[in-house]
């Protein structure tokens, strides 16, 4: 990545970028206002029937790891060097600042509902890890919900740190950092430093999975949590992986929760477990 690490945006139309991403996104948008909000009205009043596999993990009496990269790193820290994957971030760079327009409406009820989950697990004070922030709209609720620990943001797009760490500035939060990084290389001393890690919507562009998921065990204290919210039902695989393969830049691939079971386990962590939040999506946690 270039020295400057300023928002930089180009709206430029690209019919071959464009076209696709905008197919893609209306899919998403009508699958958010004609099933996930109305399924969501449904599950806050107790009658979405809960599936899931594996068995659903207790929470470990702790206090929480509580704050310090927030102070040791008040600014964005970026990579001295080009990632390998730098072409593959293109991408996320050009809509960094469009990420809450277009993606967050189908977003949002998902995550409204791993919130939920996470929230009785982890402590106030907990140190959390979000791979793939992005301009750290997940981030901030996560922020909000351990006032007395702390989130740190990795994402290996240098805008979405700039943006994420501009708009946290922004909302007034004083617990979150931001690193630019690979979630197959974190920096080393993230090494047993967090409660959990926390990955939304991200999972699917990883080329290598299970190096991700070590990575994720790596940063973890013992008994700590890892939860991944991403595609998960076979059907909802099925049915998306043309248009992601069509108009989602650096899509890979999706995981069916007995797919994810495996990656888990294989690395390292000792529980897994898997719940559908809403139709289609569902939340992993493994367990170190």
């Amino acid at each position: 990545m270039s020295g400057d690490h300023s928002i930089r945006m180009s709206f430029a139309f690209d019919p071959a970028v464009d076209v696709p991403a905008g197919i893609y996104l209306s899919q998403l948008w009508l699958y958010s206002l004609t099933v996930l909000y109305p399924v969501q009205a449904v599950r806050r009043v107790g009658m979405y029937p809960k599936t899931s596999l594996g068995r659903y993990p207790a929470r470990r009496p702790t206090q929480g790891e509580g704050k310090f990269y927030c102070r040791e790193f008040p600014e964005p820290v970026y990579l001295e060097h080009d990632s390998p994957q730098s072409e593959s971030v293109r991408e996320f760079d050009r809509g960094a600042k469009l990420y809450e327009t277009v993606v967050v409406p189908f977003t949002r009820p998902v995550h409204e509902e791993s919130l939920v989950l996470i929230q009785r697990m982890l402590p106030p004070a907990a140190r959390i890890l979000d791979l793939g922030c992005g301009p750290g709209t997940e981030l901030f609720r996560l922020a909000e919900a351990v006032p007395d620990g702390e989130v740190v943001g990795i994402d290996l797009s240098a805008e979405m740190i700039a943006a994420a760490h501009e708009a946290g500035r922004q909302r007034g939060l004083q617990n979150t950092a931001f690193f630019q990084a690979d979630v197959t290389h974190l920096p080393d001393h993230f090494t047993g430093r967090f409660d959990a890690i926390h990955s939304s919507f991200a999972f699917h562009h990883y080329s290598d999975p299970t190096a991700a998921l070590s990575e994720a065990y790596r940063a973890l204290n013992s008994g700590g949590k890892a939860f991944v919210i991403d595609g998960g039902t076979w059907w909802a695989n099925m049915l998306s992986a043309p248009l992601a393969k069509m108009g989602d830049p650096g899509w890979v691939g999706f995981h069916t929760p007995e797919e994810f079971r495996a990656l888990f386990l294989g690395a390292g962590f000792t529980d897994f477990y898997w719940e559908e939040l809403l139709p289609g999506i569902g939340m992993c946690v493994g367990s170190k």
